[in-house]
């Protein structure tokens, strides 16, 4: 988990112990077990504390915000929007490669004739 995230294994257990909403389940052997909502809450967190520069205290105020009332419909919003946004781009890739094979050839085919085409210098005659 600590490669994944890119940070050591006591900051980890430091957000553990302060936000109590990260709870990962234990093994028998009393290791923990992060889930796959446990490990998306974890880079929501990195996200909130590295990147945007929150305090624990701020980034569990807008986890709750987050998951609760309008800030649980504003994150569903973003969500569908960004899936919208993934499939545009992939569908824009798509036809972008197309219109490359198809221009490709067309290109090739018209430099091979400028160049096969002699032009005289200035100033030289034949």
């Amino acid at each position: 988990m600590e490669r994944l995230l890119g940070l050591g294994e006591h900051v980890l257990r430091y957000w553990e112990r302060e936000l109590p909403i990260l709870s990962p389940s234990r093994s028998p052997f009393g290791r923990r077990e992060w889930s796959a909502s446990d490990i998306s809450l974890l880079l929501r967190v990195r996200h909130l504390v590295k990147d945007r520069g929150l305090g624990l205290s701020a980034t569990m105020d807008r986890l709750i915000a987050e998951r609760s009332g309008s800030g649980a419909d504003a994150a569903a919003s973003l969500s569908e929007v960004r899936a919208a946004l993934v499939s545009a781009y992939f569908e824009s890739r798509a036809i972008a490669d197309s219109l490359c094979h198809r221009i490709e050839p067309r290109r090739i085919a018209a430099h091979n004739a400028i160049t096969k085409t002699e032009v005289p210098l200035a100033g030289s005659e034949r």
